[in-house]
């Protein structure tokens, strides 16, 4: 529900701030040959959203790990309980963040252009792992908790590298369509590996995107949706015996961590 509103309020933005220069681009053609430059130069300024895509083991002892260590396992009550209990994880509330980076525009064809676009990202990450426990069960087991929270904050540095497909001009306005890739270093990773679960610092994506430049009289100015899908695990399973013994048991039950990232991006070239 919280993405939802936060989509509502993007929305609102675009066609506030697209209004009027929609209403000036049919007055004037603006920068008629700045599609025809080699080579151009820019910034932008973005706000995002990032998000944890989840794969469990269907119990905590499934994880490998306890055949590495067979000493982590607890008392006999306890045991038995982690063998058939759930847990899941979940990232609750999604929180905004704030992104900006410059641009460096290649043309390769006459609608094809090769972008790099270097960057920082800020945001954060409420991650929940939740455990289906009766209350009888908990005053049965002592330290075992039904749900238990961490905050990633994250500050990325981004190196996205992609492929921008232009569509006709119509007067001021040309649509476009995006697809890269990004290699991104998380400079906060200290500070989540010391809590629930042990996280990479470095990640790839696949992204892909869409928008409406819009040209004006002296920069053009431009609107992109893009999406960002992790395709690194970053959940790490190299525990050391350090690290092992101070993760908490649910933080085992984490088979695959992968990272979304969604992003509003406003260039000015």
């Amino acid at each position: 529900m919280r993405r939802i509103k936060f989509g509502y309020i993007i929305l609102f933005l675009l066609l506030t701030v697209w209004q009027p220069l929609l209403a000036q681009s049919r007055r004037t053609t603006h920068l008629l040959g700045f599609d025809n430059r080699p080579l151009r130069f820019g910034f932008y300024l973005g706000g995002n959203i990032m998000d944890y895509r989840f794969s469990h083991y269907p119990t905590v002892y499934d994880n490998p790990i306890f055949t590495k260590y067979p000493e982590l396992k607890t008392s006999a009550e306890l045991n038995a309980y982690y063998q058939k209990t759930s847990y899941r994880a979940e990232v609750s509330p999604v929180s905004p963040g704030l992104t900006v980076g410059g641009v460096a525009n290649l043309k390769l064809t006459k609608g094809l252009d090769l972008r790099f676009t270097p960057g920082i990202s800020l945001g954060r990450r409420q991650m929940v792992l939740s455990i289906p426990v009766s209350e009888q069960l908990v005053g049965q087991l002592e330290g075992v908790d039904t749900q238990d929270y961490m905050t990633t904050p994250s500050a990325y540095i981004d190196f996205p590298v992609g492929f921008r497909y232009k569509g006709w001009r119509h007067y001021n306005l040309r649509p476009f369509v995006y697809l890269g890739a990004t290699y991104r270093r998380d400079l906060e990773n200290k500070r989540i590996s010391e809590g629930i679960v042990h996280v990479k610092r470095n990640g790839a994506y696949i992204d892909i995107g869409f928008g409406l430049d819009t040209y004006l009289e002296y920069f053009r100015f431009s609107g992109e949706f893009r999406f960002s899908y992790g395709l690194t695990n970053l959940i790490k399973h190299d525990y050391n015996s350090e690290k092992v013994y101070n993760t908490p048991y649910y933080g085992f039950v984490i088979k695959e961590l992968n990272s979304n990232i969604f992003t509003l991006l406003l260039y000015f070239e």
